[in-house]
Parts: C-alpha cells; sequence; structure tokens
C-alpha cells in the first residue's frame, strides 16, 4: 500500500489549509489550481464544471450534457479552448476520464493511462489527435465531485457555476508518470474539495444577501467570534435559532457549550497550524423535523472566525414535493406510490384509475427522467430530493 512521506503530509496539510480559506466562486478554481503543483506536480491545472440534470445516470448520451466550462492554470487561453473544444458534445464523449465518471459515478482518482496505452492514446480522435497533443499534453488525472442538489438550483450562483452539478480537479502532465502516490494525494484531497466547495457556496450565498439587501442582516443568522473564541457579533436570527435548539440558552452574549467547544476547537487548529486530517464538516443538530448545519470560516484580513448557520428542513418524499421535478399531479402521485411499493394495479385501486393508465403515466415519467424502470425512475427522484446521497 502507497504511503506518504513526512513532506508529503507538510505540503499536503498546507494545501488543505489554503482551500478553506474563504473567496469568491469566481476565484476559487484558481486557488485550487494555484496550489495544486505545491502538492502534486502538474503542468497545467483545470477546473471543470458541467450538469448532466436532464438526465438520470449513468443512462447518459451527448444530448444530456451541458455545455462544461473549463478554466487552467496558469495559462488560462487553454481554458478557452477547451471550453469551446468540448461545446461539441462528442468531443467531450471522446475523452475516457468524464465517460468513466458518467458511467459509473465514481470520483475517485483516475487517469487516461488507466484505460487506454500510449498507442491508444495517440489514435484518440478527436480528444488527443484534435487538441490535447497541440498543448504537449501526454496524460491527465483527474478526480469528480458531485454537488448537493442543494447547491444546483440557485439563481445567485454566478456564471462558471450556475446549475452544474459536478466539478473537476484535472492534472496534466507531458509525460506518463502518474504514480500511486499521486492518485493517494488525489483522492486524500476530493473530500476537502468538496466541503470547501460547499462552505465557499453557503457564504456566496450570506455575501449576495449583504449586498443586495442590507436591510435583510438581522435576519441572517451569523456569529463572529474573535481569536480567543468569544462572541464579538451575533445577530437577532442566530441567537433566536441557538435558544431554540439549546435551551435555555444566554444567546448574544455566548454559545452554548457544545457549539464553544466545536469552535474552540476549528480556532485552535487554524491558529497552531493543526493538520486537518478531516473535512471541517458542518456541525448538525435536529429538532422537530428541522435540521441546524453550524458552519466555520475565518478571515485572515480580520483576524475573526464566522459561524453561519443554517436552518433546513428534512427533505420529504410527497407529491408536492415529486411535482417539482417536472411531473404532473398524476404522474407525481403515481410515483409516489411506487415510491412506497405498491403494485401497478394496487396503483390503479388507489388512484381509481385502470391499470393501463397507471402503465401510461409510468411511460411518461420514464421519458421525462431519461430512465426505464420503476426502479431508476425511484432513485432519479429520491437524489433530485436530496433525499438519497
Amino acid at each position: 500500500m502507497e504511503t506518504l512521506t513526512n513532506a508529503d503530509w507538510q505540503s499536503l496539510n498546507e494545501f488543505l489549509r489554503s482551500i478553506y480559506v474563504p473567496c469568491s466562486l469566481e476565484t476559487f478554481p484558481e486557488r485550487i489550481m494555484a496550489v495544486a503543483p505545491g502538492v502534486i506536480g502538474t503542468e497545467i491545472s483545470g477546473f471543470v464544471s458541467f450538469s448532466t440534470r436532464d438526465v438520470a445516470l449513468p443512462c447518459i448520451s451527448p444530448h444530456h450534457v451541458t455545455l462544461p466550462q473549463i478554466v487552467t492554470f496558469p495559462d488560462p487561453a487553454i481554458g478557452v479552448a477547451a471550453t469551446a473544444f468540448t461545446a461539441q458534445p462528442e468531443n467531450f464523449f471522446s475523452h475516457p476520464l468524464p465517460i468513466n465518471y458518467l458511467q459509473t459515478l465514481d470520483g475517485q482518482a483516475r487517469a487516461i493511462s488507466d484505460f487506454l496505452s500510449e498507442s491508444e492514446f495517440h489514435c484518440q480522435e478527436p480528444s488527443y489527435k484534435s487538441f490535447l497533443e497541440y498543448f504537449g499534453i501526454q496524460d491527465q488525472m483527474g478526480i469528480y465531485i458531485a454537488l448537493p442538489y442543494t447547491l444546483k438550483t440557485s439563481s445567485t450562483i454566478d456564471s462558471f457555476h450556475r446549475h452544474q452539478e459536478h466539478v473537476c480537479l484535472l492534472i496534466s502532465r507531458d509525460r506518463r508518470n502518474f504514480t500511486e502516490r499521486d492518485r493517494l494525494i488525489l483522492n486524500l484531497i476530493r473530500p476537502h474539495l468538496k466541503q470547501a466547495y460547499e462552505n465557499i457556496v453557503a457564504f456566496h450565498h450570506l455575501q449576495h444577501q449583504l449586498i443586495e439587501q442590507r436591510a435583510t442582516t438581522e435576519q441572517t443568522a451569523l456569529v463572529t467570534l474573535s481569536l480567543d473564541g468569544t462572541v464579538k457579533w451575533m445577530t437577532r436570527q442566530a441567537g433566536e435559532i441557538l435558544h431554540r435548539y439549546f435551551p435555555p440558552s444566554n444567546a448574544q452574549t455566548a454559545l452554548p457549550d457544545l457549539v464553544q467547544r466545536w469552535a474552540n476547537n476549528q480556532i485552535f487548529a487554524f491558529s497552531q497550524g493543526i493538520e486537518v486530517c478531516s473535512p471541517i464538516s458542518p456541525l448538525n443538530f435536529e429538532l422537530n423535523g428541522q435540521r441546524l448545519s453550524i458552519r466555520f470560516s475565518h478571515s485572515a484580513e480580520s483576524e475573526a472566525f464566522y459561524l453561519l448557520l443554517e436552518e433546513i428542513s428534512e427533505a420529504r418524499f410527497s407529491v408536492e414535493a415529486i411535482q417539482q421535478l417536472g411531473l404532473s399531479k398524476r404522474e407525481s402521485e403515481v410515483l409516489f406510490w411506487v415510491g412506497n411499493d405498491k403494485t401497478v394495479q394496487e396503483i390503479a385501486q388507489q388512484l381509481g384509475l385502470s391499470d393501463r393508465t397507471v402503465k401510461k403515466h409510468l411511460e411518461n415519467i420514464y421519458e421525462k427522467f431519461g430512465v426505464h424502470t420503476r426502479t431508476s425512475a425511484l432513485m432519479y427522484a429520491l437524489k433530485a430530493l436530496g433525499i438519497l446521497g
């Protein structure tokens, strides 16, 4: 089994610390790619964003992928050219890495050399002969992450990320020399990349609120902490939420003990340079069907730490929720009862329909979701509603 040296762990820790520093969504890809060479050698780094929202994976076709957006470092012109090149679906689908991901949904590190020999790769059309060869790229290794459903639909996300459901960090080299060490490092980076991206999106929403509607600041549940972990400032909304989840609570002046200890641990790790051994995941609590998610971030410039509190209603599998996926009310009712393990005959009796009509509704659902079976339709709906990860 491949192991890492102390130098590897040190550079990996520096990389992980840097990607958790708040920045804008527009600069996030460059931030990642700029620090990537310090932990894994690369001539060109790429950050790819694309969507498959109109298809139930792995039933995939070129017509079901929106145009990928690609940025590259250190030469951004390559990303512009790559975006234009992959605007043709057949070009995007000639590359073995996205094909493997879309077919398996396995985002672990994979290289072109895992799928094609050097001679096979050099004959590859059009990805190599029409593009990669021109830039001297002989191999690429990438990791993929699927974004949570709640991050897909925001109208406040900038043009690079809007409606994108998948992102990829791609490492390119002018020779075939990826090692199992490289693969291990990318796989260790992957969960952190996903968590950092989610944090950036959450704070982007907050920033958008503050810019567009400063008068609504008090409606945002935000806590500012000093370097020693004491509360410097807390919005009324944050105090009300904490009081509701942790009664009795002297919110507005101090945090509940459990939250305070968690925040102190995060602050200590950042201030002392302790290795980040696992993704800085939100602290979650549940109460009466609601989920409280507390996210941690910090600003080096202002020497302050922040807690962003978000209340989320637990995802429900209901007729009303299913309708949001583009189905009619009757189709939603049919799929709802499919989810309750009812047969066609039982659904027909429940809804006062004929068996033939129920089957017709199922055919319409399959067509809209791009699937072929009851199970695939149900899995699509559960994933789209955020009930199934």
